[in-house]
């Protein structure tokens, strides 16, 4: 009984890691933590494997039901062919569960990967990480939190500051697009603009 009490605990202690929006995160010049998971498509993504050839443009992304994030993803897929040009390759990452992915995938015809965070591994490396909470989210707080438990995995009240990265090839950061304010996304032109 102990242990079974100590294993809850710890279980929901961990979400708790990230309860607060942090804003000590990565800058440019970072090394970038890892990035793995398997996509809609079922390839296994490992970003070590692709930096050998490719940089890395990482794109945190909250959910479907996000206005703010459709219209994001939708920019992104008319500028991927120019980012495939220029050597780039593109990683979006989510709570939303999988059959969820596979649904704004099939949405957008998204051709880039769409990976779901298990566990919100790659989020809280990232520290983008943050729980649903009237602190966090005190517009919409109530509609939030029902999406997110409807589109997340049980249990998991986390969305992702909706972040951008460029990930060079020796694993530094050399663009980061951070801001708590959900409305304000990263900027694909002047993403281009910056890689030669």
């Amino acid at each position: 009984m102990r242990i079974s009490i100590m294993a809850i605990f710890l279980f929901f202690s961990m979400w708790k890691v990230n309860a607060q929006i942090n804003n000590d995160y990565l800058k440019i010049g970072k090394n970038a933590p890892r990035i793995q998971g398997i996509d809609q498509f079922s390839n296994s993504i490992n970003s070590d494997k692709i930096l050998k050839n490719n940089k890395v443009l990482l794109i945190f992304y909250r959910g479907n039901w996000c206005p703010y994030c459709k219209k994001h993803l939708a920019s992104l897929q008319e500028n991927l062919d120019k980012f495939i040009k220029k050597g780039v390759y593109v990683i979006v990452v989510t709570p939303e569960k999988v059959n969820k992915v596979k649904e704004t995938s099939a949405e957008f015809k998204s051709a880039f990967s769409i990976i779901h965070d298990v566990d919100n591994k790659i989020m809280i490396n990232y520290k983008v990480a943050f729980d649903v909470t009237k602190e966090n989210v005190p517009n919409y707080f109530e509609f939030t939190l029902n999406k997110v438990r409807e589109y997340n995995e049980s249990y998991n009240d986390v969305l992702p500051v909706p972040a951008t990265y460029l990930i060079d090839t020796d694993h530094k950061i050399s663009y980061a697009h951070y801001d708590p304010n959900y409305k304000k996304r990263s900027d694909f032109s002047e993403i281009l603009t910056l890689l030669k």
